[in-house]
């Protein structure tokens, strides 16, 4: 890595999973704007759900996900309950129109649940909503919780692509984090899953944990080619201990500094490329036969709350607390406690509590900053020609110390992030985003 880039491997920037991101989201949207979108999708539009399962049997310190750890299973089966009740009001408001062609199960840890009750939520969505069998069904799973039936019943169901979170395998990297796996559950879990005919296999890695080193990395990422997984994601480890209390369990002095953790997403960079992954957006490498990668190539890459993703669906429909929903130019969120969410569900009401409806100039800012990610490279020139002239001055001046330290190459409007920059991505986009500017003078109008 340039000496140069090093000052910005400390440097925060939104996920951009959403633009804005959530935090911007306020309760000015309602359920009922919401409704009045889902109603206005046409009959046969293409659409994906995402299923949001909050529970957890272990706490994992590192997590920044919305969930809870569950002892009593049937509180659970109250919480499916709840899920099939709002798959209904979806049903309902879309009255025969849309083809889901994409199902996330995300979480939390949806192999929580019971094969059955997967089997209620998919059976719902079918009956509701409508499924086809060309549907790509994904699920993020926990190898602990991973029986050879339970793959595959999950294959049998329909599931075709599986992710599972591996994090790291050293095992002081484990108890620091609070997730014992042994390389060899994992190993028995991937021949399982590769007998029940699963050709999509993910794998989750974290770096800047604590105690990780450049050489137990190395290891994690070996053990983690040697198992042929078809996707990798190489996140960051953000340590958010006042928004994230359980993160106050990691002792902040055994986590990575700026320093190492840049050598580690460059080692994993290497490695990855080196075995025949391809690079796709900042954070994920995918086998150059994987559809993910010939998305990437024929320019159909697109980044949401799943991260980069094929996906060729405009209107994201979230079920379950906390999920996000995206359609028309308006998110909605569900509410982020699992009571008040089954409460609304139980009071028959859509469980959205806030949102954001683009305006036009977020929704050109928001076309600049997917392509920035997706593909390196963006113009950048009607985002400068919508901005005030004073944020218009602020993202020149940013874009041009960019340039200077050879992040990016800047040649009329458009920019480009260059080679081996790549994990900086968030950064460049920050620049040219209005709500990232410090005093800036964005105002949300038409």
């Amino acid at each position: 890595m340039k000496h140069a880039w090093r000052k910005y491997l400390g440097a925060t920037a939104p996920r951009y999973t959403s633009y804005p991101s959530a935090l911007h989201f306020d309760e000015s949207v309602t359920a009922q704007d919401y409704a009045k979108k889902i109603s206005e999708i046409g009959l046969y539009e293409p659409i994906s759900l995402y299923v949001h399962i909050p529970f957890c049997r272990q706490l994992c310190w590192y997590c920044g996900c919305n969930m809870r750890v569950e002892n009593f299973y049937a509180r659970a089966q109250s919480y499916v309950d709840a899920l099939i009740e709002e798959i209904k009001m979806i049903g309902r408001l879309l009255n025969g129109r849309a083809q889901p062609t994409n199902v996330h199960f995300g979480g939390g840890t949806p192999n929580y649940l019971l094969c059955h009750d997967l089997d209620e939520i998919l059976t719902s969505v079918e009956r509701e909503i409508g499924l086809t069998d060309s549907a790509d069904l994904a699920i993020e799973l926990d190898p602990r919780l991973l029986r050879d039936a339970d793959i595959d019943q999950l294959a049998a169901l329909g599931f075709s692509r599986f992710s599972l979170g591996i994090q790291d395998f050293d095992p002081d990297v484990q108890s620091a984090i609070n997730r014992m796996q042994s390389f060899e559950l994992i190993e028995a879990c991937v021949a399982a899953v590769r007998a029940s005919g699963i050709e999509d296999l993910s794998f989750d890695i974290l770096y800047g944990l604590p105690k990780q080193s450049v050489a137990s990395f190395r290891d994690t990422l070996e053990k983690a080619l040697s198992l042929g997984p078809d996707r990798i994601s190489v996140f960051g480890y953000a340590h958010l201990p006042k928004a994230l209390p359980r993160q106050r369990m990691i002792d902040p002095e055994t986590l990575p500094g700026d320093d190492l953790r840049g050598e580690l997403a460059a080692l994993a960079d290497r490695m990855l490329i080196e075995a025949g992954f391809c690079r796709i957006g900042f954070d994920h490498y995918a086998k150059a036969g994987n559809s993910l990668a010939k998305a990437a190539r024929e320019g159909r890459l697109k980044r949401n709350f799943q991260g980069f993703t094929d996906d060729a669906s405009t209107s994201l429909i979230g079920l379950g607390a906390s999920a996000i929903s995206f359609v028309d130019g308006l998110y909605a969120q569900n509410d982020k406690a699992i009571d008040g969410y089954m409460r609304r569900i139980k009071d028959g009401e859509l469980p959205v509590v806030r949102g954001l409806q683009w305006t036009k100039r977020e929704a050109l800012i928001a076309d600049t900053i997917g392509n920035l990610l997706c593909t390196m490279r963006a113009d950048v020139g009607k985002v400068l020609r919508v901005a005030s002239p004073h944020d218009a001055v602020r993202m020149c001046s940013n874009l041009e110390k960019l340039e200077t330290d050879g992040l990016i190459r800047w040649q009329g409007d458009v920019i480009s992030i260059a080679e081996g920059a790549h994990s900086m991505a968030r950064i460049v986009a920050a620049a040219i985003d209005p709500y990232a500017q410090p005093n800036s003078e964005f105002a949300r109008a038409v």
